[in-house]
């Protein structure tokens, strides 16, 4: 007897977890100019005056996974100094993702990037955990380069790229921000290549280095609202992303998918 009521209990408990989120599903996209989720508590990361908007959208993967069954919904928002024929400035992108696991899956504790990252940290952003690591990005493996709607031209030799990764929804979401600037030449000139041989040199420069982060920390704000922020706001749903942007390349951005095991890591 203990146990059938246990198990009304339970059935009970999850009919109204069912009730609720399908009375409040969650929604993403775009709250004004910042790319938002709706969940409890919302998440929105919030560009820093000046920065433009320069595209957004969302688009499918399929990660790796164990059994190659998982897949995430991959929402995105783009801002650009200058956009393309605005007026003049020190080029910069920066670039807010929201990953979203299937519901059988999330993402492991291990984000870093893979890329030969430099000047490694760990922080806390809006109560959330936060890896950051600066790494050069050539312009072949940008994932999202396509999509922004800027001046490609100081781009063609590849970017300095200052990532932020986070974890939120039990793991079910990955936030990722980018803030990036051309990578530049002696003299203050876009490179027009990649060096073919060996790392970039401002990647051997503290000051640079640290210049570089310390705006990249003043280009965006992670919120975290509590309560019920999301009622009554438009979260504008995104298009589907443009086939010029590169799913591949946005998964390998993104990692690996692991199963789900019910721990609340």
């Amino acid at each position: 007897m203990p146990k059938l009521i246990v198990l009304a209990l339970v059935l009970l408990l999850a009919g109204f977890v069912y009730a609720f989120m399908h009375r409040n599903p969650v929604r993403r996209g775009l709250a004004g100019d910042m790319l938002a989720s709706s969940a409890r508590p919302a998440l929105l990361v919030r560009p820093a005056a000046g920065l433009a908007p320069a595209g957004a959208g969302v688009a499918d993967i399929v990660p790796d996974t164990a059994s190659g069954t998982g897949s995430a919904g991959v929402y995105y928002a783009l801002h650009a100094i200058p956009t393309r024929g605005g007026r003049g400035g020190a080029p910069v992108r920066l670039a807010a993702l929201l990953a979203e696991a299937s519901s059988e899956y999330r993402w492991p504790l291990e984000v870093t990037s893979g890329q030969d990252e430099v000047r490694i940290a760990t922080g806390q952003l809006a109560g959330m955990t936060v890896h950051a690591a600066t790494f050069a990005q050539p312009p072949d493996k940008d994932a999202l380069a396509p999509a922004f709607g800027d001046d490609p031209a100081p781009w063609r030799g590849g970017a300095l790229v200052r990532r932020f990764t986070g974890l939120a929804e039990m793991r079910h979401v990955k936030v990722v921000v980018e803030y990036r600037e051309p990578l530049m030449m002696a003299g203050g000139t876009p490179m027009v290549d990649t060096p073919r041989f060996g790392r970039p040199a401002v990647l051997g420069d503290p000051a640079a280095l640290a210049a570089f982060e310390a705006r990249a920390e003043q280009a965006f704000r992670l919120e975290r609202p509590g309560g019920d922020w999301a009622k009554g706001k438009e979260i504008a749903r995104l298009d589907a992303a443009p086939e010029q942007v590169k799913r591949r390349e946005i998964t390998r951005m993104l990692g690996i998918l692991e199963r789900d095991r019910g721990d609340d890591r």
